[in-house]
């Protein structure tokens, strides 16, 4: 996904009201999202990711920063070794659904977050897309608005702003990967970030879309 930068911008443009000076970053892969969270100067951004290969590559990217540390461990030893560092937001994109607990996963992100901090997710959106694409990617599952909300809710979040996202994103989805039993290449996300994500963020602007290929929720940690 490294091609895809409008798609991330877009997704740090929806997140950014949330984003306070102490920023956690839960899976951040190659640094995609982290490199964009840092041009907005934030006091200090803990990068956390756990494979060996992505977590060099986000080294070397970050390398330098004196307002960044990366992590090379699970969500979870972090929380161990920093105890509950208490940072003003949680960014978490296309990770949850890697993680087969998922509640355990959000009820920790919920502890590192001081009171009234946001958690800022995006996640892959709707059942009916799952494919074996999903499956090659390590997907437990993909999610449905209301069932978000719900385990959201469970652990102590107060949702602020869940909403569908890509409707247009959500069909190509469905055609190549769902029908078509095709996998994503470079070339075609670099397709999709050029022609579809425009129209899809100006869309997702201006409309509140039923469905999508994506969920993102924004929800808060009460005082």
């Amino acid at each position: 996904m490294s091609e895809a930068v409008r798609y991330h911008r877009d997704i740090l443009r929806i997140f950014s009201p949330y984003l306070g000076n102490r920023t956690l970053e839960v899976g951040a892969g190659s640094g995609n999202i982290s490199q964009l969270i840092l041009t907005r100067q934030p006091e200090h951004l803990y990068a956390v990711e756990p494979s060996d290969g992505m977590c060099a590559i986000l080294r070397e990217r970050l390398r330098g920063n004196l307002n960044a540390s990366v992590h090379h461990s699970l969500l979870s030893d972090f929380m161990e070794t920093e105890k509950e560092p208490g940072v003003d937001s949680v960014v978490s994109v296309n990770v949850l659904e890697h993680v087969r607990d998922d509640i355990g996963e959000l009820t920790m992100m919920r502890r590192a977050l001081r009171p009234g901090g946001h958690l800022c997710l995006w996640v892959p959106a709707l059942p009916v897309l799952y494919s074996r694409f999903d499956r090659t990617l390590g997907h437990y599952r993909r999610y449905r608005k209301q069932n978000l909300v719900q385990k959201l809710e469970r652990v102590g979040f107060v949702p602020v702003h869940v909403a569908y996202r890509d409707v247009v994103g959500m069909l190509a989805w469905f055609v190549v990967c769902r029908i078509l039993g095709q996998e994503l290449s470079p070339m075609k996300v670099g397709i999709y970030d050029r022609f579809v994500m425009p129209v899809t963020s100006l869309l997702g602007r201006r409309l509140s879309p039923p469905l999508g290929k994506n969920l993102m929720a924004i929800a808060r940690r009460p005082l």
